[in-house]
């Protein structure tokens, strides 16, 4: 049973837009809820919402073949989430605002198993670079050195530092996208992407 009634759903079907503005009201409140679970950002989640049910609204002839609407309508909000952030992990403001929430979360099992599995996903992914990017990675991330830092240290120029560091990035970027389910990934971005 749909927890809003079946005529509702087939009104949507026949593109009656009133009780898709019911269906819109009923499930706002649960797409939301998944969007800020992925971005912790308001703006962004409520962005998201809006593009779930231009979505949903396109594929309404799908509704009447749905037999778990909250199942369906999670799948596609999933979807369409981890799309966007595959977009706006490349966005430094966007990564900023993430590391801000997570640096002040309360430390929920939830919580600390995504900051785990990820992490061990992108020391994962520093071991197999080559032992030059390792270094430099390691510099940067661990140690806290700026480029100039790690030039003069390593005695080698600032563009070659920068050159092994983008490397570096794109290899453990490209492993955390073959290897991450999704969640984790938020994450891992946060511990390997925010550039100095």
């Amino acid at each position: 049973m749909y927890p809003i009634s079946k005529d509702i759903i087939e009104s949507i079907v026949g593109g009656d837009e009133l009780s898709f503005r019911a269906f819109f009201d009923y499930y706002w409140d649960t797409i939301y809820s998944v969007a800020f679970a992925f971005t912790k950002s308001e703006s962004l989640s409520e962005e998201i919402v809006q593009e779930v049910f231009v979505k949903v609204w396109l594929k309404r002839e799908q509704l009447a073949l749905v037999t778990d609407m909250d199942a369906w309508l999670f799948i596609i909000a999933r979807n369409h989430i981890l799309n966007v952030l595959q977009k706006k992990v490349k966005e430094e403001a966007f990564l900023k605002n993430l590391e801000g929430y997570f640096s002040i979360i309360n430390g929920s099992p939830e919580d600390l198993l995504f900051k785990k599995e990820a992490e061990a996903l992108v020391n994962s992914a520093v071991t197999q670079l080559p032992k030059q990017q390792q270094l430099i990675y390691t510099l940067s991330r661990i140690a806290g050195l700026s480029q100039e830092e790690i030039a003069t240290k390593l005695n080698i120029s600032k563009n070659t530092v920068k050159s092994h560091m983008n490397k570096a990035l794109n290899a453990i970027r490209i492993h955390i996208e073959s290897n991450s389910a999704g969640i984790s990934l938020i994450y891992a971005v946060i511990t390997a992407f925010l550039t100095k």
